[in-house]
């Protein structure tokens, strides 16, 4: 299994399509502006290969000090078949020496993808990543957030957006801490 940049691979249309069925529209960020953070160095934009077939994608937003595993995502045809931990396991690797750390939804059993939710925390913990004890509510979503440490503050999750969008864009964002109990 490799992990690829898009830009290296020509690997933009499929991963443009996993992208936008993967996640909700409320949830993704335009895909230019995803485009001008990596020419930037701020993001790096994955495909994950098995002997050169797409099978997934990694979307990362890279500070100084810590990434912001964005986008995570395997293609449905290739679910439940040890991709999604061994790429997983490879960005932990890859990373190594910054603090990696991603967004969860919150487990909800009220929510429409109540079962979804508690296996994908399920799935991370499972390979590496620890809850952080944070919890923030952005993109009109109520998000947990995991790190492969176990360590994370709610400071440091705002300063690797600032850090690599801009304060700008993440004032639009208006990302509040909240609690366990709210988030629930």
């Amino acid at each position: 299994m490799q992990l690829e940049d898009i830009k290296d691979i020509g690997g933009k249309e499929k991963f443009i399509a996993l992208y936008e069925t993967a996640f909700p529209s409320e949830e993704r960020k335009p895909f230019g502006f995803m485009e001008e953070l990596a020419r930037r160095g701020k993001m790096e934009m994955l495909a994950v290969l098995e002997e050169g077939e797409f099978v997934g994608l990694a979307a990362s937003l890279l500070a100084e000090k810590t990434v912001l595993l964005d986008y995570f995502a395997i293609a449905a045809s290739f679910r439940d078949r040890g991709y999604g931990g061994r790429a997983l396991e490879m960005l932990i690797e890859r990373y190594r020496g910054r603090r990696l750390i991603l967004e969860i939804e919150v487990e909800d059993p009220g929510a429409e993808n109540a079962l979804y939710r508690v296996k994908r925390k399920a799935f991370y913990k499972r390979n590496g990543m620890k809850e952080t004890g944070v919890y923030a509510h952005v993109y009109h979503t109520d998000f947990e957030l995991l790190s492969a440490d176990g360590e994370l503050s709610f400071g440091e999750y705002v300063q690797v957006m600032e850090e690599t969008m801009g304060a700008g864009h993440v004032a639009r964002l208006c990302p509040r801490q909240i609690s366990r109990e709210s988030a629930e």
